[in-house]
């Protein structure tokens, strides 16, 4: 990240937004300009320096949902906007640029000293991307077992006594609400049986063990998010482990999560898989 003295595009402007009209909202916020929509728009923010001004239109530079997050407006007020013209003033210019395949660089990205080279480097980040993928493509299975589960299973819900249950054990709810949120109910509820059966009828068990790994996976996960080169320590994460399943909500959530991908391990094993390799923009278009 560099901090050019001119805008070009492509930078993100750190700005004020300022509504033109007395008493409009006013927002300091980042202005990502290779998101803009309009042409013109997009022109006038190109060599711009710190304290300069410029006029745009922010419903032609920007969709709806930018918007929002950009003025930190729900979408409602987004749409009730009688004053689209903005005053952007300019307090900051970044810029991403390409690193040098240097030590300073690869530190960075990976734990101090563990990738020297460039050839290292590339092999590194292969790695990542193919255990990315590995992952994509394991979600995805998932995805369709669970359709495959959900199609092939016929189940028949008491569905006006489950409505008075759910009434019952949520005073707060408004029949608006549980009408928009009851086809999903049911379909997390015939899952559960299916996954509950499948437990039962094959003496699958979760053990604590598995729940304080998988804790500890999450954990690591998190830590190594924000701080690449900080590498815990095995106790150290089964502390926190420890103290995050003292949290009965985490806990069970937990819990259930090590359960399903033990019904998950246990299906695989159990279905004919036939692999075929694809282009990963052919892949995403699976969804």
């Amino acid at each position: 990240m560099t901090n050019p003295e001119v805008s070009e595009e492509g930078d993100v402007l750190y700005a004020t937004l300022k509504q033109d009209k007395e008493d409009g909202i006013e927002k300091t916020t980042s202005v990502r300009t290779d998101i803009i929509e309009d042409a013109k728009i997009k022109k006038s923010l190109v060599g711009l320096k710190q304290d300069d001004t410029v006029k745009i239109d922010i419903k032609k530079a920007f969709n709806a949902e930018d918007i929002s997050r950009i003025l930190g407006i729900t979408p409602e007020e987004v749409e009730a906007l009688d004053v689209t013209k903005f005053e952007l003033t300019v307090k900051n210019i970044n810029r991403l640029e390409e690193s040098d395949l240097n030590q300073e660089f690869f530190n960075k990205l990976f734990a101090e000293g563990e990738v020297t080279e460039e050839a290292e480097f590339r092999t590194k980040v292969k790695e990542e991307v193919e255990n990315l993928f590995k992952q994509n493509s394991d979600q995805r299975l998932r995805n369709d077992m669970y359709t495959f589960g959900m199609e092939k299973v016929d189940v028949a819900f008491p569905e006006e006594f489950l409505k008075r249950w759910l009434k019952a054990t949520n005073p707060s709810i408004s029949e608006e609400e549980l009408n928009e949120g009851f086809a999903d109910f049911l379909n997390n509820l015939k899952w559960t049986i299916i996954e509950n059966r499948v437990v039962t009828e094959n003496g699958l068990e979760v053990k604590y063990d598995e729940v304080i790994n998988l804790a500890k996976e999450r954990i690591y996960a998190q830590i190594k998010m924000y701080n690449i080169n900080e590498e815990p320590s095995d106790e150290q994460l089964s502390q926190y482990a420890i103290q995050m399943l003292q949290d009965r909500e985490q806990g069970n959530r937990l819990f259930e999560e090590a359960k399903a991908l033990k019904v998950f391990e246990f299906l695989k094993e159990q279905i004919k898989i036939n692999k075929e390799e694809i282009e990963y923009s052919a892949f995403e278009k699976l969804a």
